[in-house]
Parts: structure tokens; C-alpha cells; sequence
């Protein structure tokens, strides 16, 4: 059995950041077996680590938690991300929520290199954090060296 990310998703946002197996059949309604077998592949998978008998969300797991209360937030228009060209110029698209970052990162709205432009030199980044509350993201984005990485990132965080 291998835990699909949605699963895993929907299983972390019911038991928090800390918890044991007793509160995985409780919380989540399963057998004491399933629940081990979850668990397991939580920890396979590299979401929870184990530390006497409780079970702890790592950075991979919070960015699947970060991703389930961020979705579907919007900033105010005012608020909205600009992007720009090397020369300044601001691209004509308005980013208000991470699924409007994601359409115009996997379809090409935005560049490649005005969006590595954006991320390495912590524009975007600093948005996410400060606008939307998604640190996790902005990290990760930190680490991505292509845009194709990039648009897996936000797949991931946004559940798809």
C-alpha cells in the first residue's frame, strides 16, 4: 500500500503537527492496523518523523499542511503580485492567490528568467510569506532550478 499525496494531505490536516497512532484511529476513523500502515507510509515518504511512540510533522509535511490553508486565499487587488521585466516594466497579470501563480507559471504568462529574476532575488518570495502566510512555498520555490521544478512544487502544495 502507498499513500498517495492527497491522502497523506488529508490525513495530516485532521491530526495536526503532533500525534500518536491511537490519535490516527480516533481522529481519522480507521482500524489500528490501517492506521499503522498510514503512519508507516507517512514516515516512508519522509512526511512525519517517529520520536517515542509520537509521531511529528517534518518541513516536507507542513508544505502539504501550508498548502491546504492557503488554497483558495486571495489578496486584495492593491495587494496583488506585479511581476516585472529586467527593465521594470510590469507584465500585465495580477497574481492574487497561489492557483493564479500556478496558471501563469505552468502556462508560460510569466518568463523563466523574470520569474527566476522575481524568486532569486526574493520579490516573489517575500509576497508569498508576507501576503499569503505561504513560507513553506517561498522556501521551496528558494530551492527550484527550472521552471518546469517549479510549477511541480506548486502542484504538490496545491494538491494536484
Amino acid at each position: 500500500m502507498s499513500i498517495s499525496t492527497r491522502k497523506a494531505r488529508e490525513l495530516l490536516s485532521v491530526l495536526g503537527q503532533e500525534f500518536t497512532v491511537s490519535d490516527v484511529v480516533s481522529k481519522a476513523k480507521l482500524s489500528q492496523s490501517t492506521a499503522r500502515k498510514y503512519v508507516n507510509e507517512l514516515m516512508k515518504k519522509g512526511f512525519i518523523v517517529e520520536k517515542d511512540g509520537k509521531y511529528t510533522v517534518t518541513d516536507k509535511g507542513l508544505f502539504l499542511l501550508e498548502g491546504v490553508s492557503v488554497f483558495g486565499k486571495r489578496v486584495e487587488e492593491n495587494y496583488s503580485y506585479i511581476f516585472t521585466s529586467e527593465n521594470g516594466s510590469p507584465i500585465p497579470l495580477k497574481i492574487d492567490s497561489i492557483e493564479k501563480l500556478y496558471v501563469a507559471v505552468k502556462y508560460g504568462l510569466v518568463p523563466e528568467n523574470i520569474f527566476r529574476l522575481h524568486v532569486e532575488r526574493g520579490y516573489l518570495t517575500s509576497w508569498l510569506s508576507s501576503q499569503l502566510g505561504a513560507t513553506q512555498l517561498a522556501r521551496r520555490l528558494l530551492e527550484v532550478k527550472s521552471l518546469s521544478e517549479a510549477v511541480e512544487a506548486l502542484e504538490e502544495y496545491i494538491g494536484l
